[in-house]
């Protein structure tokens, strides 16, 4: 549910500035011209309003009316504190209250009193997810108080207010505390999966399994489950490191673990609700949905377990896409990867083709979505991706859909040239200028290296006379073969075909070479230095230390750019275990027959 009264959204920032304007204290005038000072506040409701937010508790005991409306929607002091976080204010606002044996008149409210929305102090409370306010105010009042809703929109529970804005510690607090009927736990129940309250969802279902298949505007748990890629991970077993780190209080590594696994457990025990209908999953919309919902959004430990749950579940298709051609099309490796491990079956979920006529392989030749591309660096490894993604899917297709033509005419080659021709001169013109800027450099290296003379008394050190020519003739060597790479980019025709491994490999040669001078002709460098200032060798080891590694770990850090040429061009496609493992190599596949394709032309 989205919580549309202004005044809550602003409680879930928990600022007080934001609180005041929401409340138009500055529009109408309660303050003067906006200027919060100790000689403009004339009248009780002003300093009320004050003390409220700033906990002042002092600057108004005494007064008369303590508890009474301030705001311009009805808020009272106790509004205003409990949003305000000001915790000691409303314990002492509260004891106030119960000795002065507060009844409900024009200005003396008491704690079940809400604004003119009906939101009580605790809603605010709940909304701030200040739990020892909340549980103040729940010591004094137990009966009605967690159970009065807003009148905004439609009625909004504390406990709900709570589970929206992603506060755990209060949805537990008010869920031992507030009645519900069962639209209103279901829609609780989904409020916590959606702001990643598992823990608190997992004890709601474990108190009433009906919630496990139970549908709120159209989601259940599974379809929201499914949109929550970073809620799951294939588990392992922590390492040495992780398991002392997770053994320090402050950290959160514990706390989101907990999180990792009770979303596991709460997927497993939805899934369990469905065993019964086993036989009939095609046709229950719930679990396909889910399956889709989490291919576009890259939750492959969900569409694993989902697929692991029944293998049919494959053969379900959505706006004629299996799985796969979703995973093309959003360019997810890991699912992709599933088809190796299928055998057959894959080979008939990928012939299919959607109603615009277009094959797998036409999915692979579209442009890959943004997001996917910037998370790559330079638009030559763009284009390199692109093409491994192509030529990946290639594998899986046969002869004739490689030269299917989709409605508009187009063949999948057709298609990829005219949808990455702009991506391609982007390459082009990353490649030429990262050739001509490290050509500078790698020219600049090779001539130092190859004037460089021999330090005074290297001669009589002839070890480090060793390390010096070593690591010279490194450097010289290093710089010519990274001049030659960038050159032979320089001269490359820049086709379609050469992004796909020639002109990777080249400049990851190229760069590896130019890194190499680099830490050479520092090394050249220092045992230079360090030979003719050898009688000051103590501080002159201090500052060579200092000043080489420098640009030694810049060098070192920037070694991704590397790493991603070489594991694109030789790792990509190569899944590092089994996914599904020997569950489906070794069962059974279980396929409805009015659902088992014969052959391709069938799909």
């Amino acid at each position: 549910m989205s919580i549309t009264s202004p005044l809550i959204e602003v409680m879930a920032h928990g600022t007080v500035a934001l609180v005041v304007l929401d409340l138009g204290i500055f529009e109408t005038g309660l303050f003067g011209s906006g200027c919060v000072a100790d000689s403009t506040l004339k009248t009780e409701r002003q300093r009320l309003y004050l003390a409220a937010l700033t906990g002042d508790w002092k600057s108004i005991e005494g007064m008369p009316r303590i508890q009474r409306r301030i705001g311009m929607k009805g808020e009272t002091t106790l509004h205003i504190a409990a949003a305000a976080n000001q915790e000691e204010f409303v314990k002492k606002l509260l004891a106030w209250m119960g000795d002065n044996n507060l009844i409900i008149t024009a200005e003396n409210v008491t704690l079940t009193s809400g604004n003119k929305i009906g939101t009580t102090a605790l809603n605010f409370a709940a909304a701030v997810g200040n739990v020892r306010i909340a549980e103040a105010m729940l010591d004094i009042d137990i009966g009605d108080l967690p159970n009065i809703a807003t009148k905004v929109n439609k009625p909004v529970k504390p406990l709900l207010m709570a589970a929206s804005l992603g506060h755990s510690k209060m949805v537990e607090l008010l869920y031992r505390k507030t009645m519900m009927d069962g639209n209103e736990e279901d829609e609780i129940f989904i409020a916590c999966i959606k702001n990643d309250l598992f823990g608190e969802a997992l004890k709601m279902m474990d108190a009433n399994n009906r919630l496990a298949r139970v549908e709120n505007n159209g989601e259940t748990a599974l379809h929201v489950l499914a949109r929550k890629p970073r809620a799951f991970a294939i588990e392992s077993q922590p390492g040495v490191l992780t398991r002392h780190i997770n053994n320090i209080p402050w950290l959160k590594f514990k706390q989101e673990n907990s999180k990792q696994s009770a979303a596991n457990e709460l997927l497993t025990k939805c899934l369990e609700a469905y065993k019964w209908d086993v036989e009939h999953l095609i046709e229950t919309p719930e679990i396909p949905q889910a399956l889709f919902e989490a291919a576009r959004v890259d939750n492959n430990e969900i569409v694993v377990k989902l697929i692991r749950f029944n293998l049919d579940i494959l053969l379900t298709t959505d706006k004629d896409k299996s799985i796969f051609h979703i995973a093309v099309e959003k360019r997810n490796e890991s699912i992709f990867n599933l088809l190796k491990e299928l055998g057959s079956l894959g080979d008939i979920i990928v012939h299919r083709t959607t109603e615009n006529g277009n094959n797998i392989l036409h999915l692979a030749a579209e442009l890959a979505p943004q997001e996917k591309l910037n998370a790559i660096s330079g638009a030559a490894l763009q284009m390199q991706r692109e093409l491994l993604w192509f030529k990946e899917v290639e594998k899986f297709v046969s002869p004739d859909y490689k030269e299917m033509k989709n409605k508009k005419g187009d063949t999948p080659d057709v298609l990829f040239a005219k949808k990455h021709e702009k991506l391609r001169r982007d390459g082009e013109k990353w490649m030429r200028d990262t050739a001509n800027y490290s050509m500078v450099v790698a020219a600049l290296i090779g001539s130092i290296m190859f004037t460089g003379q021999v330090a005074d008394g290297l001669n009589k050190k002839p070890h480090l006379s060793l390390a010096f020519s070593v690591s010279t003739a490194i450097s010289l060597f290093g710089s010519s073969t990274s001049l030659i790479m960038f050159l032979s980019i320089l001269t490359s025709r820049y086709s379609f075909k050469d992004f796909h491994v020639s002109l990777p490999v080249r400049l990851m040669i190229g760069v590896t070479s130019l890194y190499i001078s680099i830490v050479a002709m520092m090394v050249s460098f220092a045992t230079s230095f360090w030979l003719k200032n050898y009688n000051q060798r103590d501080v002159i080891f201090v500052v060579i230390v200092l000043c080489a590694c420098v640009p030694i770990m810049d060098v070192l850090l920037k070694y991704r750019l590397v790493f991603d040429i070489f594991q694109s061009t030789f790792f990509r496609f190569r899944p590092q275990r089994r996914l599904l493992q020997d569950e489906i190599s070794n069962a059974p596949v279980r396929r409805s027959q009015s659902h088992a394709p014969a052959d391709h032309a069938s799909v």
